[in-house]
C-alpha cells in the first residue's frame, strides 16, 4: 500500500496492520484523527467490514462511505445485522415479570448471574434500580408497557417501510418497475434505503464477502434492554419467539439478494457468503410475495395451526393473494436472486424451519437445492439445515425420525445427482440423514474433497442396524483422500427405537464424563480421527473406560 507521508516508525506496512490489528475500531479511530502517516493504514481497518440494515436510515453510513473512492476501496466485507431487537410478550403481566433490575433479591430461578449487566457496571449503571422499578405503581407500569409496544412497532414498521419502494428487477437489464407504485408515490425520502444499498453496490471494487449475521442469533444482549428496563434472558427465552425476528431477517436479506444480483451480475469478486434462512422465509414465490407486501408470516402460522401439512396450510395462506401472474412475477425474483451466489468459493448456509407440520422442511429444501446448484465455482460449503433452536440443529433419534430427516436425506440425495461443484475442497454439514445418503454424498464428491466437518449430525436408523457412527466413519476413511476431519456432537441410536432406548451422542466435549479432562478429549478425538483418515476399521466409538470415568 502506498503512503504520501512516510510512517514516523519507519516500518513496513505490513508490521505496522499486524500492529494496528491488536486494537479495536475505537482506537482506530483515535489513530487516524490523531497521526496522519497513519491514517490510510487505520482506515483500511476501520473500513474493511461494513455494517448496515435496511431501514429507515440503516444504510446511510454505507451510502456515505461508497461516495468517497479513498474509503470505498476499501470495504471488503458487508454485514447485514440489525442493530436493536424487541420482543413481542403475550400480555403486560408477562412483560413486568419478564423485568430483571439491578437490586433484584433473586427469588425465582432467573437470577443476576445469567444477565449481562451482572459483571457490566457500564451496562448496570444504564439502569433502574430495583427498588426503583418496585415503588412504581401498576399504572405506571402499564404506561411503559404500552410505550415499549409503541417503540416495538415503530421499529417493524421502518422495517416495512423499504417494501414501499421494492421493484421487480430483470437480469443483464436496468430495466425495473415497482411493486407498489400507489404506495411509492406516498412513501417519504427516509424509505430509500434499498436505493442507497444498490448505489452503494455499485461502488465497492474490492466488495468480496457479504455475512448475514441476525441479531437475535449473533448479540447476546439482543432485546434484553429498553430504555432503562432491563429483561432477564431467561424470560426472553421462556415468555417470547423470534418469529418477528425471522420474518425481518428473511425480507432483508431477500431484498439483497436480488439487489446484490442485479447490481453486481457476473462479478467475480464477490466470493465469499454467509447466510441465516429461518421460518416460512421466501422459499415459495407465494412467501416471498407475502414479505415484499411488508405482511411477514403471521397469517402462515395462523394457518399452520389448523392444517395436517405445510402445503395445505400454504394454499389457505396465499389463496387470497396470489394470482398466476403474480406468481410468475415472484418467481422471476427468486430465480434472480439465486444469481446473486453464481461465482461464490465459499458459503455458509444455514436453514431453518422449526415448525412440526408435515413438509415444512420439504418445501425449505426445494430452495436450498434451487440456490446451491447455481454455485459451480463453489470450493468450500458450509451447510445446516433442519430445525434449528437459536440457530443449533435439534438432534433427530425418536420414534419420528423418519418424518424430521427425510427433507434433509432427499437435498443430500439430490446434490449428490446434480450439484454442479467441481472444485469442492472443503465441507461442514450440520444435518440428519442416513449412513448410504451420507456416504454417497461425499463419495460424489471425493476427486476433490480434502477436508470434512460433521458437527451435531444425526445418523437416523430408520430400521437399518447398519446406520452407526462406527461404519460410516469407517466408509468416510477408506472411500475419502482426507487430509482433515473434525468431528463434534454426533448423534445416532445403536438399537432400534423404543421405550429405554437412549441416544449416543459423540465427541461432545461438553459432556459430563469429559468434564476437566480435555486433554483426554482431544487425545481420544485425535486417535479416533487418525484412524479414519488412514482408512482404518473403526470397531468402536465409545471413549476407553479409563477416560470415560
Amino acid at each position: 500500500m502506498d503512503i504520501s507521508l512516510a510512517s514516523p516508525l519507519r516500518l513496513p506496512d505490513e508490521l505496522l496492520l499486524l500492529i494496528l490489528g491488536y486494537v479495536d475500531a475505537a482506537e482506530w479511530k483515535q489513530v487516524r484523527q490523531t497521526c496522519r502517516s497513519l491514517n490510510i493504514l487505520a482506515a483500511s481497518l476501520l473500513f474493511e467490514r461494513v455494517y448496515f440494515e435496511l431501514c429507515t436510515r440503516g444504510c446511510d453510513s454505507l451510502y456515505n462511505i461508497s461516495l468517497d473512492p479513498i474509503l470505498s476501496s476499501f470495504v471488503k466485507t458487508l454485514v447485514l445485522r440489525r442493530v436493536h431487537g424487541y420482543r413481542k410478550f403475550p400480555d403486560f403481566d408477562t412483560w413486568a415479570m419478564s423485568t430483571h433490575q439491578p437490586g433484584d433479591p433473586d427469588l425465582d430461578f432467573n437470577t443476576a448471574r445469567e444477565t449481562t449487566y451482572y459483571n457490566n457496571k457500564k451496562i448496570r449503571d444504564q439502569l433502574m434500580p430495583y427498588s426503583e422499578w418496585t415503588a412504581m405503581s401498576r399504572e405506571q407500569k402499564e404506561a411503559l408497557y404500552d410505550s415499549y409496544n409503541l417503540d416495538r412497532e415503530q421499529q417493524q414498521k421502518e422495517v416495512r417501510d423499504i417494501t414501499n419502494k421494492l421493484r421487480f428487477r430483470v437480469l443483464h437489464s436496468p430495466r425495473t418497475t415497482l411493486i407498489h407504485p400507489h404506495r411509492a408515490y406516498d412513501s417519504t425520502a427516509e424509505d430509500n434505503a434499498v436505493e442507497q444499498f444498490c448505489e452503494a453496490l455499485g461502488t465497492l471494487p474490492k466488495l468480496k464477502a457479504l455475512e448475514h449475521e441476525p441479531g437475535f442469533l449473533h448479540d447476546d444482549t439482543w432485546g434484553l434492554q429498553w430504555r432503562d428496563l432491563y429483561f432477564h434472558p431467561y424470560s426472553i427465552i421462556d415468555s417470547t419467539d423470534y418469529e418477528e425476528d425471522e420474518d425481518v431477517e428473511a425480507l432483508q436479506l431477500s431484498v439483497v439478494l436480488q439487489s446484490l444480483a442485479w447490481v453486481r451480475e457476473g462479478d467475480c469478486r464477490l466470493q465469499e457468503m454467509s447466510i441465516y434462512v429461518g421460518g416460512p422465509a421466501f422459499a415459495t414465490p407465494e412467501r416471498l410475495q407475502h414479505l415484499w407486501d411488508g405482511d411477514g408470516h403471521e397469517l402462515t402460522r395462523t394457518c399452520r395451526l389448523v392444517h395436517r401439512n405445510s402445503a395445505a396450510a400454504d394454499v389457505e395462506a396465499y389463496s387470497d393473494f396470489a394470482t398466476p401472474k403474480q406468481s410468475k412475477l415472484f418467481w422471476a425474483q427468486l430465480h434472480l436472486m439465486k444469481h446473486a451466489l453464481t461465482r461464490l468459493t465459499y458459503l455458509d448456509y444455514r436453514v431453518s424451519d422449526e415448525d412440526e407440520l408435515v413438509g415444512s422442511l420439504d418445501t425449505a429444501a426445494q430452495l436450498v437445492f434451487n440456490f446451491l446448484t447455481a454455485t459451480s465455482e463453489l470450493q468450500n460449503l458450509r451447510l445446516a439445515f433442519g430445525r434449528l433452536a437459536d440457530g443449533i440443529l435439534q438432534e433427530v433419534y425418536a420414534a419420528d425420525a423418519k418424518a424430521c430427516s427425510r427433507a434433509s436425506i432427499k437435498l443430500l440425495d439430490h446434490l449428490t445427482h446434480h450439484s454442479p461443484w467441481r472444485k469442492l475442497r472443503d465441507v461442514e454439514l450440520e444435518i440428519a440423514t442416513d449412513r448410504a445418503t451420507l456416504v454417497e454424498f461425499l463419495f460424489a464428491h471425493k476427486s476433490t474433497l480434502h477436508s470434512l466437518t460433521l458437527t451435531r449430525t444425526s445418523l437416523v436408523r430408520l430400521g437399518n442396524p447398519r446406520n452407526t457412527w462406527e461404519l460410516t466413519l469407517t466408509e468416510i476413511g477408506q472411500g475419502l483422500r482426507l487430509k482433515s476431519l473434525t468431528l463434534s456432537k454426533l448423534c445416532d441410536i445403536p438399537q432400534d427405537w423404543g421405550p429405554g432406548v437412549e441416544k449416543r451422542v459423540l465427541f461432545d466435549v461438553e459432556d459430563d464424563i469429559w468434564k476437566g479432562k480435555t486433554n483426554m478429549y482431544e487425545a481420544y478425538h485425535s486417535a479416533v480421527v487418525g484412524r479414519v483418515i488412514r482408512g482404518e476399521n473403526v470397531d468402536s466409538l465409545n471413549p476407553p473406560r479409563s477416560e470415560a470415568e
